[in-house]
C-alpha cells in the first residue's frame, strides 16, 4: 500500500483540524479546500468554518458550525450526566438493546414537549411521564447484565450482576408510592401501584430463576453468547417483552377509565410502546463484540470534565435537528416546565413565566388557538412556494400571552439546518440512481484488481507460511524501521504542501472529549443480495405490519375485511353481488381488471388499492392531523417536486420493464410482465416500477465504513516489575499476548502501509500467540475490512471461489517447492490454502442460514400482524366497555400475550443457528484489546494477594519493562518485549 498521497494527508490533516475546531473555544478555521479533480491536490479555494455557541458564555451549550456561511453540523457540550439523560428522550445514536427501547420510549417524551412548544400540555402528561420513567428505570437495571454479552463470564459474575440487578428492582418498587400517589393515578385506577410491585416481584423471580439455570449449567458458552435460547441477552429481551405488554396494558386501563373523558384509540404513547417492541423483535445481536457503556449511551471521560456530542454523525433530517434542540434546551434547565398535581402547568425561563393550556384531544388539537392555526397554515403555504427556489425555515408557533417571552429552544431552533429547496431534492434522487449503476461497474472492475493483484500474493503468502518463523523482536523492528521510512517520507510530503499553503493551521486545545464509541457493533455477514432483498421485504411489509396492525388493530382489521372484501368480488361475483349490490361488483371490477388481467392480478391491485382507501378514512378520523395519512398529504405538498421525481422514475421503470428499450423488450420478462397488465397499463407502470425500484434500493444500498479510532490501553507493562511473581507458560502467554497488543495498539494507523511480505510475517507471529478466532480479529488491523456496496458482492461472493480454489489447486506444488528448499513447514500452503476455501464455504453458508432467518421473521411477522389485530381489537372492545364500569383487565390480558409473545421468541432463539453465525465472524480489534488487557489486569490482580509459586519462571524478567516502555514510546530500538526466555527451575523475581 506504502506512504498515503498528498492529497490523502491533506484530507486526514483538514479531518483532524475540523475535529480540533468542533472541540475547542476557537471561534473560525480556515482550510484548504481539497480538488475533485483526479491528480490535484488542492484548490485555490479556502474552506472557513464559523462556530457560534449558545448560550454564551456557559459551560454546557450548544456549538452551530457553518461552512462557507452553510449550516453544516452542530455539537452538544454538556456533562456526562445529561448525556446520559439525553438517551432517554431519543435524541442521541445508542446501539444496545436496552438504550435503543429506552430511546424508542424517550421520544414520546420529545413529542410532549413540542406541545409544550406550542403552549399545550395533555391533562395525563405528567402520569404518562412518570409511566415513562418508570419504565426507562426498569430498562436501565439491565445494563449490566448486558454489558456481561460476549465475555468469558463466570456464574459468580452473572450471580454478582444479578444480585445488583435485583437491588436495583427493589429500589424502584420502594419508591413507587412517593412517586405516583401525589399523580392522578389513585384516582384513575386505585389498584395500580399494587400491581406494577407485583410485576417487579416476578422480574425479580424470573432473574433467580436464571440464575439457578446458570448454575446447572457446566459450560457457559451458551449463555455468554449474543443469541440463542440460553443467551443472557435472550433473557433481557424476555424482561423487556413482558415489562412492555404490562406498560401497553396499565396504558390502556389508563386511557379507557371512567375518570378520563371518553376515548376509542390507545393513545399516542401506545405507538412508542409499540415501536419499543420492534426494536426488541428486530433487534441482530452482534455475535461476537461485547457491548459497552459506550453502545448504551453512556459516556466517560478522564481528560476533560465535559463531553461532547456531535449531532452531524447521525445525519438528522432538519425536522429531527429541531426536536434535539428542543430536549436539550430541556434536559439543560435552560426552558423549564413545571406541572405539578392538581396546580395549574407553566413554563418558565430566564425571559419570565407562561401558563400552559391543558388539552385532551391531544392527536385532534395541533394548535393553542384558531389564529395560531390560521399563522401556521399561512407560512406553510408561503413555505412550499418560496422552497421552489431558497432553503426555508418553518414557522415556529409561539402563542404566549407575553410576547416578550421566547423560549431558549426556538432560539437553538434558529441555528438548525433548514428545509433543502425542492431543486435539489430531485438531482440528488438522479445522483443516486447514477451511484447504483456505477457501483455495478465499479463492483466488476474492483473484483478483477483484486483477482489479478490479490490473488498471486495470497498464492506467495502460503508459501511463506512454510518457511521458518523470523524471532518476534526481528519481525517488529523491520515493521518498525519501515513503518518510520513511510511516515518520515509523509512527513515531508504533508510539509511541502503545507508550506505552498502558508504553513501550518494552529488551533487551540480542545476543552471538552468527544462522545464516540470505540467501535460499532455489527450483526454479522448480511451485506449479500439474498439477505438485502429479504430484509428489504421486511421494511417494506413493516409499513403494514408495524405502521398498521400493531399500532392501530381496528385499521388493521378494515384493511384485511375490505381486502377480502374486493378479492371475493373478483373470485366470486355472483355471491358478491347479492351481499353488495352488483353496482359495487361491476364497479369493481372494472376497476382491478384496468390494473390486472387475471383474476389473482385484479384482485390483488384492486383490494389493495380498496383496502388503503379504507384504512386511510379510519385513520384520518381517529388521528386527524396527526395521521399518516395528512402526514402525507402534506409531505406532498410541501415537496411536490421529490413526490413528481418518484412517480416518474417509478412510471419509466416499469415502462421498460414492459415494454424494454427503444422497441427491445427484455427478454422473459417482458412478455410475462406484459400478458399480466390490466386494459389500462399505464396504471400499472408506476406501481410496478415503485414496487421493483425500493426492492433494489434496499438491495443496492452502500454502507458507510466504520474508521478505527485509536485505542489507549491502561497498562504499559511496568506494573509487573514491581511484584514479587514467578511466572509459569500461562502466564507468559497472558504477558505475550499483552505485548503484542501494545505494539498494534500503537501502530494499528500505519500497519496496512506496509508491503505485503512485511504484512504476512506480522500475521504469523499472531496466529503464533492467539487462538484462530482473537488472531483472525487482530488481523483486521493488518488487512482492514471494506465496506463493500451489494452491487459489488453481487459479483465478488460467487466469483471470489475462482481464486480459493486456484489457492487449493496449487498448493500442492508449493508443497512441492517448500520439500524440495527443505522449508520446515511443508505442508502449510495446503492447509492455509484449505482452511480458506472452508471458512469461505462456511461464511457463505452462513448468509443463506441469515437469509433464511431473515425470511421466517418476515412470514411469522406477516401472518402474526393478522392475528394480533384480532385479538388487539377483541382486547381494546373489552377494555373500552369495562372501562364504562371502572374495571381494568388490560394489565392482565397483556400479561398473557406477553406470555405468548415469549414462548413464540423462545421457538425462534432455539433454532437460531447462533453456533455457525458466529464462527464466521471476527471480533473488532478493539475488543480483543480490551480482553487482553482485562486478563493482564487479572494477572495483576492475583499477585495482589500473595505470592505464587509455580514451576516454570521467567529469567530476564527485570529487563522486561524497559524495552517495552521504550517500544510503547518510541524513544529506543525495540528489543527483545516478547522472547523471554524461561528456565526449568522456580526463581523469585524480587
Amino acid at each position: 500500500m506504502g506512504a498515503d498521497s498528498a492529497k490523502t494527508l491533506l484530507g486526514k490533516y483538514n479531518q483532524k483540524k475540523y475535529r480540533q475546531f468542533t472541540l475547542n473555544d476557537d471561534e473560525e478555521l480556515s482550510l484548504p479546500a481539497i480538488s475533485s479533480v483526479p491528480g490535484i491536490g488542492f484548490s485555490d479555494r479556502k474552506d472557513v468554518y464559523k462556530k457560534i455557541t449558545l448560550p454564551q458564555s456557559a459551560e454546557n451549550h450548544v456549538r452551530f458550525i457553518t461552512k462557507n456561511d452553510e449550516p453544516y453540523s452542530f455539537l452538544w457540550q454538556t456533562n456526562p450526566g445529561k448525556l446520559k439523560t439525553a438517551v432517554r428522550w431519543g435524541i442521541v445514536r445508542t446501539e444496545s438493546i436496552t438504550a435503543k427501547v429506552i430511546s424508542a420510549l424517550g421520544k414520546y417524551r420529545v413529542t410532549a414537549y413540542e406541545r409544550i412548544a406550542k403552549g399545550m400540555v395533555s391533562n395525563t402528561q405528567d402520569l404518562k411521564l412518570k409511566l415513562l420513567d418508570l419504565y426507562q428505570d426498569r430498562f436501565e437495571a439491565l445494563q449490566e447484565l448486558e454489558r456481561l454479552v460476549n465475555k468469558q463470564n463466570s456464574a459468580e459474575d452473572y450471580a454478582a450482576a444479578i444480585k445488583r440487578y435485583t437491588e436495583k428492582l427493589n429500589l424502584i418498587a420502594s419508591e413507587l408510592d412517593s412517586q405516583f400517589l401525589p399523580t392522578s393515578i389513585p384516582l384513575l385506577h386505585s389498584n395500580l401501584i399494587d400491581q406494577v410491585k407485583k410485576d417487579i416481584v416476578q422480574d425479580i423471580k424470573r432473574a433467580e430463576d436464571y440464575l439457578q439455570f446458570i448454575k446447572t449449567k457446566k459450560s457457559l458458552r451458551s449463555v455468554n453468547r449474543s443469541a440463542g435460547i440460553d443467551s443472557v441477552l435472550e433473557f433481557i429481551k424476555e424482561q423487556m417483552s413482558y415489562n412492555l405488554y404490562e406498560l401497553q396494558g396499565i396504558n390502556q386501563d389508563l386511557t379507557y377509565s371512567s375518570k378520563r373523558r371518553f376515548a376509542l384509540t390507545r393513545g399516542e404513547f401506545n405507538d412508542f410502546i409499540e415501536d419499543a417492541r420492534k426494536e426488541v423483535d428486530d433487534y441482530q445481536a452482534d455475535p461476537r463484540n461485547a457491548q459497552t457503556i459506550n453502545h448504551q449511551g453512556l459516556y466517560e471521560t478522564e481528560e476533560h470534565s465535559q463531553v461532547s456530542y456531535d449531532f452531524s454523525m447521525d445525519n438528522l433530517t432538519p425536522a429531527r435537528e429541531r426536536q434535539a434542540l428542543l430536549a436539550i434546551s430541556f434536559i439543560e434547565g435552560w426552558d423549564k416546565l413545571k406541572n405539578p398535581h392538581g396546580k395549574t402547568p407553566y413554563v418558565q425561563n430566564e425571559s419570565g413565566t407562561e401558563i400552559l393550556k391543558v388539552i385532551a384531544a391531544t392527536n385532534w388539537r395541533s394548535h393553542r388557538n384558531f389564529i395560531a392555526f390560521m399563522k401556521s397554515m399561512g407560512y406553510f403555504l408561503l413555505n412550499m412556494l418560496k422552497s421552489f427556489f431558497v432553503a426555508t425555515h418553518p414557522w415556529y408557533e409561539e402563542a404566549w400571552s407575553n410576547k416578550d417571552f421566547h423560549l431558549v429552544a426556538m432560539s437553538l431552533a434558529e441555528h438548525a439546518k433548514p428545509n433543502e429547496p425542492l431543486w435539489y431534492k430531485p438531482l440528488r434522487f438522479l445522483r443516486t440512481l447514477g451511484h447504483a449503476v456505477l457501483d455495478l461497474f465499479k463492483g466488476v472492475r474492483d473484483f478483477g484488481s483484486e483477482l489479478v493483484f490479490e490473488m498471486p500474493l495470497e498464492v506467495y503468502g502460503d508459501y511463506i507460511a512454510s518457511t521458518a518463523m523470523q524471532p518476534t523482536h526481528s519481525v517488529l523492528e523491520q515493521a518498525e524501521n519501515d513503518l518510520s521510512f513511510i511516515k518520515e517520507l509523509e512527513a515531508d510530503r504533508l510539509k511541502t504542501l503545507l508550506g505552498s499553503l502558508n504553513g501550518e493551521v494552529i488551533t487551540s486545545k480542545p476543552t471538552a472529549t468527544l462522545a464516540q464509541s470505540e467501535y460499532h457493533l455489527t450483526a454479522g455477514e448480511t451485506n449479500d443480495i439474498i439477505t438485502s432483498v429479504v430484509r428489504g421485504l421486511n421494511g417494506f411489509s413493516s409499513i403494514f405490519t408495524h405502521g398498521l396492525y400493531a399500532k392501530d388493530p381496528v385499521a388493521g382489521l378494515a384493511f384485511t375485511a375490505t381486502y377480502l372484501v374486493g378479492g371475493a368480488a373478483i373470485f366470486f361475483p355472483s355471491a358478491s353481488a347479492a351481499l353488495w349490490g352488483s353496482a359495487y361488483v361491476n364497479w369493481f371490477n372494472t376497476f382491478s381488471y384496468s390494473m390486472g388481467s387475471s383474476k389473482l392480478a385484479a384482485a390483488i391491485a384492486g383490494g389493495s388499492t380498496q383496502a388503503q382507501l379504507v384504512a386511510s378514512s379510519w385513520d384520518l378520523l381517529m388521528r386527524g392531523p396527526n395521521s399518516s395519512t395528512a402526514s402525507f398529504a402534506m409531505q406532498v405538498l410541501e415537496d411536490p417536486l421529490t413526490t413528481g421525481t418518484y412517480f416518474a422514475a417509478a412510471y419509466g421503470l416499469g415502462h421498460v420493464l414492459v415494454n424494454g428499450i427503444n422497441g427491445h423488450p427484455i427478454p422473459w420478462l417482458s412478455e410475462v410482465l406484459r400478458n399480466d397488465m390490466g386494459t389500462q397499463p399505464e396504471l400499472n407502470y408506476p406501481l410496478l416500477g415503485g414496487k421493483i425500484g425500493f426492492i433494489v434500493y434496499e438491495s443496492f444500498e452502500s454502507h458507510n465504513a466504520h474508521p478505527y479510532h485509536q485505542k489507549k490501553l491502561r497498562y504499559n507493562g511496568e506494573e509487573i516489575v514491581e511484584l514479587p511473581i514467578q511466572f509459569n507458560d500461562n502466564y507468559k502467554k497472558i504477558i505475550d499476548r499483552f505485548c503484542m497488543v501494545l505494539w498494534l495498539s500503537k501502530y494499528a494507523a500505519d500497519l496496512p502501509k506496509l508491503k505485503s511480505s512485511r504484512l504476512f510475517k506480522i500475521a504469523r507471529q499472531i496466529d503464533s500467540l492467539f487462538p484462530p478466532a482473537e488472531a483472525s480479529s487482530l488481523k483486521k488491523i493488518l488487512y482492514p475490512e471494506k465496506e463493500h456496496s451489494i452491487a459489488y458482492q453481487l459479483f465478488s461472493i460467487p466469483l471470489s471461489y475462482i481464486p480459493a480454489i486456484f489457492r487449493v489447486v496449487v498448493s500442492p506444488l508449493i508443497s512441492l517447492y517448500a520439500l524440495f528448499n527443505k522449508n520446515p513447514y511443508p505442508l502449510k500452503p495446503m492447509t492455509e490454502a484449505g482452511d480458506a476455501l472452508g471458512k469461505k464455504i462456511i461464511r457463505d453458508l452462513s448468509r443463506l442460514a441469515v437469509a433464511t432467518s431473515d425470511a421466517v421473521h418476515l412470514f411469522y411477522n406477516i401472518l402474526a400482524s393478522q392475528i394480533k389485530a384480532l385479538v388487539f381489537t377483541v382486547n381494546m372492545l373489552v377494555g373500552r366497555l369495562a372501562g364504562i364500569f371502572n374495571w381494568h383487565p388490560g394489565h392482565a390480558m397483556h400479561q398473557v400475550f406477553a406470555s405468548v409473545h415469549v414462548f413464540f421468541d423462545q421457538i425462534g432463539a432455539f433454532f437460531y443457528p447462533a453456533r455457525l453465525i458466529k464462527n464466521t465472524i471476527s471480533a473488532h480489534p478493539i475488543h480483543t484489546f480490551n480482553e487482553s488487557e482485562q486478563s493482564y489486569h487479572k494477572l495483576l490482580s492475583e499477585f495482589e494477594f500473595g505470592e505464587k509459586s509455580l514451576p516454570l519462571t521467567a529469567k530476564k524478567v527485570d529487563n522486561f519493562p524497559s524495552p517495552l516502555q521504550a517500544k510503547v514510546e518510541g524513544h529506543e530500538p525495540l528489543e527483545s518485549i516478547l522472547d523471554i526466555e524461561f528456565s526449568e527451575q522456580a526463581v523469585v523475581v524480587t
